[in-house]
Order: structure tokens, then sequence, then C-alpha cells
């Protein structure tokens, strides 16, 4: 088994709106149209850390990766489970009609979907706040713009960090003492 295996790839949690559908994007081509520049800034991320997309935006309810992949995401980017469930509190209890992400708890979404697929290395990408547990995971972009540049040398950055510990991870799983990194040579 490869050190990529045993690891498992990195995940990246992509909301869509406020992230690759941004507010002023939809002011000037119409609502629910994916800005190409963002989509693409996302792309990119995904292949350069060959990570896995799990869609963690409200558009989980039906199948939008076919509209992701005609965007420009790569087609072979998804998770085998591509979307976070949708708990009993994500929906509106009397509606049924799905509720915010504030409301649903998003966070509490993305930690059910990690713990269900023993997902370690993980990247939030999310307008809205998803609490503490994701702290050092989460990049916040401006609904209004979406990835800025800053955010996306944060998202290389963080991704960059979780594959470094990855290549670290000795083969029986354990994680070297810091005497060992000190001395490492790549």
């Amino acid at each position: 088994m490869n050190e990529q295996t045993e690891a498992g790839p990195l995940t990246v949690y992509l909301d869509v709106d406020g992230v690759v559908t941004t507010v002023g994007y939809q002011r000037q081509a119409g609502k629910d149209r994916l800005n190409p520049v963002q989509v693409a800034l996302v792309a990119a991320l995904v292949r350069a850390f060959d990570a896995r997309v799990v869609v963690s935006s409200t558009w989980r309810v039906g199948d939008c990766r076919p509209t992701l992949v005609e965007a420009g995401l790569p087609a072979n980017c998804f998770h085998p489970d591509w979307r976070t469930a949708i708990l009993p509190s994500s929906r509106d209890a009397e509606t049924g009609a799905m509720r915010s992400a504030e409301q649903a708890g998003r966070g509490d979404e993305i930690s059910e979907h990690a713990t269900r697929n023993h997902i370690t290395r993980y990247l939030i990408l999310d307008d809205v706040e998803v609490g503490p547990a994701h702290a050092g995971r989460h990049v916040r972009p401006v609904a209004e713009c979406g990835l800025s540049e800053a955010d996306g040398i944060l998202a290389r950055t963080l991704l960059a960090g979780m594959d470094d510990v990855r290549r670290t991870v000795g083969q029986d799983g354990s994680f070297p003492s810091s005497a060992d990194l000190r001395f490492r040579r790549d």
C-alpha cells in the first residue's frame, strides 16, 4: 500500500454559493450561474493536490456534479461519498426546506461526513462560519467576490501542510518524533 492510500487523499469540502458562485457574479450573469474564475481557482487547487471534492452546499440536494464539471472542475475529482448527508438539522422541521448553512450547522454536517468516511486531512471552502472544530482547516471567502488571492494562498498553505504530514507518516502509520523531523532529508 502506498503512502497516499494509507493516509487517504486530501479532501476539499466545497460550498457553492459564495465560493464558486458569488453575489457579485450573480448580479451580472444571473442567479445560480457559476463564476468561471472562481471555479478555475478551485479546480487548480484540486489538481495541484490531487484532492477529492465533497459538496457541502445546499446544491447537494440534487446531483450538482455534472454542473460543476461542465463549469471546470475535473470529472474525476469527487470523493466516492461526494456530498455531506442531509441531517435532520439540515431541513426546516415545518416546511422541509433546506435551512441556511448557519441554521443547519454546516460544520456538524462536515464533521459527520469526515467521521463516517475516516477523513482527517481536509480543507473547507465556505463563506460561513463552520465552528471551532474546523479551526485551521477553513478558508472563508467573502460571498460578494469569492476566493481572493489571499484566500488562495491560505488554501494552498493549509493543503501543503496536510500533504507534508502525509509524507512524514511512517509505514506503520506512526508520526515521527521531533528528532526524526529535524534530521529528515527529502
